[in-house]
């Protein structure tokens, strides 16, 4: 009980100490006006701003500028770079929308206690037709958290604004440059080329399917290209070394980009954006540049291991493309025996017939596992050449047509010793299948079996 008493009188002491330390805090300021303000801070709409000049925490001064009725903005100082349209069209609505959320003093004889004598952040603005610049400033944090001193220009008001808007307008010159490591645009893109230490891997998209046509000439995995392709697209600079203009003459050595070891070119008809990836960083990240422009950033170490990898991992693990719904046709061969099922639509939905050897309605359900044992086949891995597979005498040929346009695909399954491979229409080498899954499709196959009847 004594031990208890003790900690609620230290919880009480330290309760008193706070609530008196923002007492002196406040009793050393102005007193708060009576009114609750509720206006907004500027009238003015988003669209109508078209400069912006933003001192930030850090000292950084950064001018942004539009033209009227655009949505894209261009930095102008401290360099003359493309900015980030996203934060800078964020502050343009934030100052629309920035209300007065109590009037501390109408008049502050001493505006340091407020933090506004040296703002923590300066934000200017100017509105299209209109010379001119009107000014945003923010002070310190209330005693009581939760709101930011803050004042305009030329009106010695001081008030309170919502402390959340502080790190929209708080942007440094990184923060508000495009940080884009490449320029394209993803819909354009028609090629991707990933060239490293092993030679190139090319990639052709065409009718919405990407393809790997170097090494080798193979399906390639849509995922897996299409989700690298949107990460050149999107990922973001870590930090900048050397910035746009000082390229030129600079020694690229320690940067790894001399001769950069990795080089991913995205490809949009004729034209095309190329990234060049260097050396580790000593943070972790990784050297890298974009060809077309003159300056050299760090990127997430994760995207560069991903560009270093071999071309194996790029393609298509699916042994088969067509999908249990979209199958019209199947035709499988074993042992001797080709086993032929055909989909016909029926009143109550889509039925199977067994065309060969043994003409019968078959179970639609047990079809349907077929279908899902053989569509869910994967590679595990690769071999390079089918020597050695037992596809030369395959224990089992599926032919599947798919599809509206009744598309075709041929499979072979092939065994040797415990090892089970699997290989798509003509492409080079096998993938090596999980043989208790291959088991289970041929099984699936036997549980159809002769019907004398109608189901």
């Amino acid at each position: 009980m004594m031990r208890g008493t003790r900690s609620t009188l230290v919880l009480l002491v330290l309760f008193l100490l706070l609530g008196g330390y923002a007492w002196f805090i406040e009793s050393e300021r102005p007193p708060a006006s009576e009114a609750d303000a509720d206006e907004p801070v500027f009238e003015v709409e988003a669209d109508a701003i078209v400069e912006l000049e933003i001192t930030a925490e850090n000292g950084d001064v950064t001018r942004l500028e539009r033209a009227a009725g655009s949505r894209s903005w261009t930095m102008r100082a401290p360099v003359e770079v493309a900015a980030d349209d996203n934060r800078a069209t964020a502050i343009a609505s934030a100052l629309e929308s920035l209300d007065v959320q109590r009037v501390v003093t109408a008049e502050a004889p001493d505006l340091a206690p407020y933090g506004l004598a040296e703002p923590v952040v300066d934000v200017a603005f100017r509105t299209d037709g209109d010379a001119a610049v009107r000014r945003l400033l923010i002070g310190e944090t209330t005693p009581a958290g939760g709101n930011r001193y803050a004042r305009t220009e030329g009106n010695p008001r001081v008030f309170l604004i919502e402390g959340f808007r502080e790190s929209t307008f708080n942007r440094t010159t990184f923060d508000l440059r495009d940080r884009s490591i490449l320029e394209f645009e993803g819909p354009d893109v028609d090629g991707l080329v990933v060239s490293g230490a092993a030679g190139a891997t090319r990639f052709r998209k065409a009718d919405n399917a990407w393809r790997m046509i170097e090494p080798w000439e193979v399906r390639a995995d849509f995922g897996v290209v299409e989700g690298l392709v949107g990460r050149l697209g999107s990922t973001e600079m870590r930090s900048i070394e050397i910035d746009a203009g000082a390229v030129d003459g600079a020694d690229l050595e320690p940067f790894g980009l001399v001769e950069a070891p990795v080089t991913a070119t995205i490809r949009m008809g004729s034209a095309s954006a190329e990234l060049h990836v260097g050396a580790e960083a000593p943070d972790g990240t990784v050297f890298a540049r974009d060809a077309s422009r003159d300056l050299v950033f760090t990127i997430e170490s994760a995207l560069a291991s991903d560009l270093r990898r071999g071309a194996e991992a790029y393609r298509q693990r699916d042994l088969f493309a067509f999908r249990p719904f979209n199958a019209r046709r199947l035709s499988i061969e074993r042992d001797g025996v080709t086993t032929v099922l055909e989909k016909a639509e029926g009143d109550d939905g889509d039925a199977w017939r067994r065309i060969e050897p043994e003409p019968a309605d078959v179970d639609r359900v047990a079809v349907d596992d077929l279908l899902t044992k053989l569509s869910g086949l994967r590679a595990e891995s690769f071999t390079d050449t089918r020597a050695g597979t037992g596809l030369d005498a395959p224990v089992a040929t599926v032919v599947v047509a798919y599809g509206d346009a009744d598309e075709e695909e041929r499979i072979l399954v092939g065994r040797a010793g415990d090892a089970t491979y699997g290989a798509h229409g003509d492409e080079p080498g096998a993938g090596v299948l999980d043989t208790s899954m291959v088991d289970e499709a041929l099984e699936a196959l036997d549980a159809l079996g002769p019907i004398d009847a109608a189901l």
